[in-house]
């Protein structure tokens, strides 16, 4: 095991999968099924000789073996991430530093297991988060502040995650998450769990820097109950 590579690896799950799949069966129709094909093409514009990647029902899988390109690899996610969301899905995700190795249909990977951990159990919300253990490493290097200048990656209470909002594309992201919050208000109805997801999302959308002086919350704020007539 010990002279296995280590290599970067992303592990990227839908949000709400089961139930958009569900809804395809009640429907008897295939709505989801084309949707997820149209998230899916964003992978055709990764070049898979540098990042390799798979994609499994729900979960895209993305590696690359060259320590010196994290900068690159975190542009391949985001790319991936505003992809899935324009065909109106959210991601949640880990990425991890570890070793892999990878034959044929044989897969013994720590990098997938420590990716698979940090999308289970620190994500929670439509996120990719970053080991911490990957930015101490680049800063004991010194090699951090490149990655700090990218803009690509976010910091909130010793948790990092990759940043997909910029100058150029925080006003599409800004529309298309209140079409994801408007498709899904139905079923969001009385579940609280689901709704924080959205409730985090706009946060994180409405507290870039790159948002907007005119930006407006599209999710109802707290408000008095009042018996109707």
């Amino acid at each position: 095991m010990n002279s296995l590579p280590y290599v970067y690896a992303a592990l990227l799950d839908v949000l709400g999968y089961r139930e958009l799949l569900n809804r395809d069966i009640k429907r008897g129709a295939l709505n989801f099924k084309t949707t997820l094909q149209d998230a899916l093409a964003c992978l055709a514009e990764i070049n898979d000789a540098e990042f390799a990647y798979q994609a499994i029902s729900d979960t895209v899988i993305i590696t690359c073996g060259d320590r010196s390109r994290f900068l690159e690899f975190l542009g391949v996610v985001k790319k991936v991430q505003l992809g899935f969301l324009s065909a109106g899905l959210f991601l949640r995700g880990g990425i991890a530093f570890q070793q892999h190795f990878r034959s044929g249909a044989v897969t013994y990977s720590p990098a997938f297991a420590a990716a698979y951990e940090l999308e289970t159990k620190t994500a929670i919300y439509p996120r990719v988060i970053i080991d911490h253990n990957i930015i101490e490493m680049l800063e004991s290097n010194g090699e951090a502040s490149p990655i700090a200048e990218s803009n690509l990656v976010c910091e909130r209470n010793g948790i990092f995650f990759l940043n997909i909002l910029d100058v150029d594309n925080w006003q599409s992201v800004y529309i298309q998450a209140k079409g994801v919050f408007v498709s899904d208000s139905k079923a969001l109805f009385r579940n609280e769990a689901v709704f924080l997801k959205h409730l985090w999302f706009q946060d994180y959308v409405l507290s870039s820097p790159f948002a907007t002086k005119d930006c407006i919350s599209y999710i109802p704020t707290i408000g008095i109950w009042k018996k109707q007539d």
